[in-house]
């Protein structure tokens, strides 16, 4: 029976040991929250502006705009927040400051970032109000919240529900 326990134990021992070894590498991240790991920084503000910019030509596309109408899309265009007006600090500067100078400089960029956002609803209000019933249906459609990040259907249920909801009878 005491040899038995024993086996059992080392087994244990060795599964949990053998276990924690391999899933290390997964806690392992490089770079931190300023966007210098392998998903930020440079690269990532590239593939986002370019994904952003098809996005866009998508929708224009969509929506069939008018001549007349073209002025106030650029306008709703040059005023994204995202558009290459706010630019991230740079990580070794952020460093160089103190915790309450990096949370200073934190607030500052949210109230840059929350005036940005105030020109670009003004801007896309002003260019809504252009567009016909529906170009508008168009452009709800193409910017719901949720169908923001689609992957060609990998999309799961979550607060905005499933991808293709059931009809309702």
């Amino acid at each position: 029976m005491l040899k038995n326990k024993k086996l059992r134990f080392v087994a244990a021992m060795a599964l949990g040991t053998s276990i924690a070894a391999l899933s290390a590498p997964s806690f392992a991240q490089r770079g931190g929250c300023m966007g210098d790991g392998p998903m930020g920084g440079k690269v990532a503000d590239g593939r986002f502006a370019e994904r952003m910019q098809q996005h866009q030509q998508r929708l224009h596309d969509a929506l069939k705009l008018a001549p007349q109408q073209e002025g106030a899309w650029t306008k709703f265009q040059e005023s994204h927040p995202f558009a290459g007006n706010i630019k991230r600090p740079d990580p070794v500067d952020m460093a160089k400051l103190t915790a309450p100078e990096r949370a200073e400089k934190m607030l500052e960029m949210q109230k840059q970032h929350q005036d940005a956002m105030g020109k670009h609803v003004a801007a896309m209000k002003d260019f809504y109000a252009q567009l016909t019933p529906e170009q508008k249906k168009v452009f709800d459609e193409h910017n719901m919240m949720g169908k923001r990040g689609q992957r060609d259907g990998m999309r799961g249920p979550g607060p905005q529900g499933p991808a293709n909801p059931p009809p309702t009878n």
